[in-house]
């Protein structure tokens, strides 16, 4: 059976729309069905970042402290403004009052979504963010829970980059308190399965102290294992665990987990690699992960995330249908078992996701993406982008990044999934730089020809026409090649692949 995750986070459904009156039960019930017309089997509801979005009796709920009759300037809200200045609280307003109104309907939000699945035929899970550090800046910011803002020593030290306040789990009270959201969630809801979100943060340890913080994580991981098998029992049925993790075992062992290790010892059923968030990642090493997996039988999927950024340094953008499905072709074709969507959210609108497919056909795109059968009669790109989790602070070296690069004679590499049996391609160079356009070649093939050139913002985009048959099929990387009289600066490369007679969507 083609299966297809679809992770949906802790505030999205609450940030819009208006649930109050009595409208949260269909409004909810309208959204899960939508996931479930797009093809979805496995949601995966998230239930907290530093606060939960139900009423537990574990950690901070959303709406604890808030009036919804109160004014804008009231505490809860008034920390929004960080430094003190006017912020417009419209739309955390709107989230909280949303968050509350269900509540006080009487729905409990993951019951209720559980519930819906179970109906609309998706297997439902729980996701649990592990050490969300949205809004750390600002230490008053009502996305904070109590735990985290009453126990600063219990953050990460030696760091003053974005993720220096993220939890350190070499703290017991740091693994007991995720652990009583984890015996919360397993007593109070009837799931197929809990996954646990480590690139919410990886950021786990101080720094210099994640290899001997790797045993402590493990052990917990084991712990975390026991309480589902002894749910499972409870429940009559099996429970599952998952792992979201860094693209790069490497980078996954550099901060100090060890899903390789998790695996084997059979306490995971779902491993999940994928970039953390400021780009998709048409070039993870699902091969290397299935090398060192061995025969073992966990799912291994592939993480798709919404954005698209070419270099580290470059604009980021949301990705397009096409780009989505040369993602998902490409961790299929090496590989995994399914396809992940993080970010992939049915609210997104002209403001937030400008590419049509998003507002006019999201569930067939959705469902374009399940298979490598699905993906193949329709266009798709590759292309150039980083590996936006590289280690912790300064305990890995940046690998050199393949864009931005300026010269007269560069070299670049690209897989590009499944050769098509037949279909057009195209090289698309978009340049910085002005000026007389580079020969390019691909693989064994001679200089391409180009056949347009068009200016979009800042860049200029050559069109190259690629005959399918130079791509590589092997799970190899496509050999690019580009030689001009003047330097150029290059800032992205990609590769299309279109059905004979189409035009990129």
């Amino acid at each position: 059976m083609t299966q297809l995750y679809y992770n949906e986070d802790s505030t999205d459904f609450f940030y819009h729309g208006d649930h109050t009156g009595g409208r949260g039960g269909a409004n909810l019930d309208a959204f899960v069905d939508r996931i479930a017309s797009a093809g979805v089997t496995t949601y995966l509801c998230n239930t907290n970042a530093s606060r939960a979005n139900y009423d537990s009796a574990v950690w901070t709920s959303t709406w604890e402290g808030f009036d919804p009759q109160g004014p804008d300037h009231q505490p809860y809200l008034a920390g929004l403004a960080a430094d003190g200045q006017p912020v417009d609280v419209s739309g955390w307003r709107r989230l909280v009052t949303n968050t509350l109104a269900l509540h006080e309907q009487g729905i409990d939000y993951p019951a209720h979504t559980i519930e819906r699945c179970r109906l609309r035929g998706m297997s439902p899970w729980i996701t649990l963010r592990m050490n969300d550090v949205h809004e750390q800046i600002n230490t008053k910011h009502p996305i904070h829970g109590h735990f985290w803002r009453d126990n600063p020593h219990l953050w990460r030290r030696n760091s003053d980059s974005y993720f220096g306040r993220a939890f350190d789990f070499s703290h017991v009270e740091v693994r007991d308190y995720y652990l009583a959201l984890v015996d919360e969630t397993l007593e109070r809801y009837d799931v197929d399965g809990l996954e646990l979100d480590f690139l919410r943060e990886p950021f786990l340890f101080t720094v210099g102290e994640e290899d001997s913080g790797r045993e402590l994580l493990s052990e917990w991981v084991g712990v975390v294992r026991q309480r589902i098998d002894a749910a499972a029992e409870r429940r009559g049925h099996i429970i599952q665990l998952g792992v979201r993790s860094p693209s790069k075992p490497c980078v996954a062992h550099a901060f100090g987990m060890d899903p390789l290790r998790w695996v084997r010892a059979g306490w995971l059923d779902l491993l999940v690699v994928s970039p953390r968030w400021s780009t998709i990642e048409f070039a993870m090493p699902l091969r290397e992960w299935r090398e060192q997996l061995g025969g073992c039988s966990a799912v291994l999927a592939g993480g798709l995330e919404i954005l698209r950024g070419d270099h580290a340094m470059g604009p980021k953008r949301p990705v397009t249908a096409a780009e989505a499905r040369g993602a998902a072709a490409q961790v299929l074709h090496d590989g995994a078992d399914a396809v992940y969507l993080f970010n992939y959210f049915p609210s997104a609108d002209a403001t937030t996701m400008p590419d049509a497919w998003a507002r006019d056909a999201y569930e067939q795109t959705i469902a374009s993406v399940a298979s490598l059968e699905r993906i193949g009669p329709l266009t798709r790109t590759h292309a150039i982008t980083f590996a936006d989790m590289i280690g912790p602070e300064g305990a890995v070296p940046d690998p050199p990044p393949q864009l931005p690069v300026e010269g007269v004679d560069l070299s670049f590499e690209l897989p590009t999934g499944p050769r098509p049996v037949r279909g057009d391609g195209e090289l698309v160079i978009g340049l910085s730089s002005k000026g007389e356009a580079p020969l390019a070649y691909v693989n064994d093939g001679g200089p391409l020809v180009m056949v347009s050139s068009a200016a979009t913002g800042q860049l200029c985009h050559n069109h190259y026409a690629l005959p399918i048959e130079l791509l590589v099929d092997d799970g190899q990387q496509n050999q690019i090649h580009l030689i001009c009289q003047d330097s150029l600066r290059v800032e992205s490369v990609e590769i299309r692949i279109l059905p004979t007679g189409t035009r990129i969507a």
